[in-house]
Order: C-alpha cells, then structure tokens, then sequence
C-alpha cells in the first residue's frame, strides 16, 4: 500500500500485484502507450486527498461500492485513446474483485485492527516474489507529470511521489512467513483479475454493458 491512499482505503490490491496483472494483460492484447498504461493502473492509490475510487453508498446507506458506471461515462472518450484512463479504470475492476476475493472468499476479518496491520506487511513480503514472477522492473514505471489533465478532477493526486514510492518497493527480501496472502493466493487472484479484466476490455471493445457496480458491491461494515 502507499502512504497516499485516501482514509477506509485499507483493503485493496497493492501496487505491485496491480503492475502484475498488467504484466499478464499486455502478452494478449496490444496498448499504444505501456507507461501510461503502468501510470494508470496504480495512480488511484497515489490521492492525498478526494474520492480516487469513486466510492459510493447505496441501498440506502447499506452497501458500498465504486461507481464504475460514472467513471466510464465521464471518461469514457479518454479511455478508447489514452491508456492512462483504461489503466486507472483497470485499477478500480481489481479492488472491487479484490475485496469479494479476501472478504467473501477467504474471510479476512478487519474487525480485529491488527489483522489490517500484518495484511499490509504481507504485501511488503511479497513484493520481490511479485516483481520476481511476473517479470517486473522498476524502470518499467516512468515519472510522469499529470497537471492540467482531466483525470485530475477526482482527486489531488501525487503522481511523482507515487512512482518514487513504488519503485523503491523493487529490492531483494528474504520472505517471512505469511500472515494470510500467501504465493498461491497472489498467484490465484493475479490469474482471475486477469481474466476479468480481459473479459471487460473485450466488452466494451464491443459497446457492451461493464460491470455492474451494484452486482459488486458489499456490505458497509461498521
């Protein structure tokens, strides 16, 4: 995780299995511009400030959600030119799968507040293993200035700092135990998300519906 994500974002993929999935994407489908492609995809994670995940309440305060709908519908043109868009909008399809994967599937409890603290240590254990199997290098992420552009109006977002931050992530570690994502698990989510993701790339290629944010939406907690 990076120190730039918005409060009760504490629960969602880090930057570098995100980096991952796109390694997998790109061997079957063709993109102008990977660095904005890579810049996207972990750019939500980089707010200091507003809502970068477009979360929303429905069902009468009840459930929670992204609004992926609003997003494909403010940026949809930017998405179909400029990966940087499709990356971010990328990003938010594998929170949202993220968290029915750790809550629904494999039952993290957030309750107990030092479960969130050693979660997010398995993710700073398992960033070389990432980086290792799935081929990635720092150099593939590349500085890059956002000022002016449209996606700007989500959040206050710190673009350099972020890119800074994720590549000091690429170092060699020893791997200590797991406390609950374990290799199989990052392997398994990495291959589904992939899959979804690819399946949502092809639907809207085709001028079909995306995914339905309320389909994919949980249970307000607290």
């Amino acid at each position: 995780m990076t120190e730039y994500q918005e409060a009760g974002e504490n629960f969602m993929a880090s930057s570098m299995i995100h980096l991952a999935i796109i390694q997998c994407i790109i061997v079957k489908t063709e993109f102008n511009n990977l660095d904005r492609l890579r810049l996207g995809v972990i750019l939500p994670d980089g707010a200091v400030s507003g809502n970068s995940h477009l979360k929303k309440m429905i069902c009468e305060q009840t459930r929670v959600t992204y609004d992926l709908e609003f997003y494909r519908e403010k940026y949809g043109k930017q998405m179909k030119t400029d990966e940087l868009y499709l990356g971010y909008y990328l990003h938010l399809i594998q929170d949202i799968f993220y968290r029915r994967y750790v809550y629904s599937e494999h039952h993290f409890n957030s309750s107990i507040p030092e479960n969130v603290e050693r979660l997010h240590q398995d993710y700073e254990n398992t960033n070389w293993f990432v980086a290792k199997q799935y081929g990635l290098d720092k150099n593939m992420l590349r500085t890059q200035t956002l000022a002016g552009e449209p996606i700007m109006e989500l959040a206050d977002f710190r673009e350099q700092e972020l890119v800074r931050e994720v590549r000091e992530q690429f170092h060699p570690m020893e791997e200590k135990s797991s406390f609950f994502l374990t290799r199989e698990m990052i392997r398994e989510f990495i291959d589904r998300a992939t899959e979804i993701c690819l399946h949502e790339l092809n639907q809207l290629a085709q001028g079909k519906a995306g995914l339905d944010s309320f389909e994919w939406s949980w249970i307000k907690q607290g």
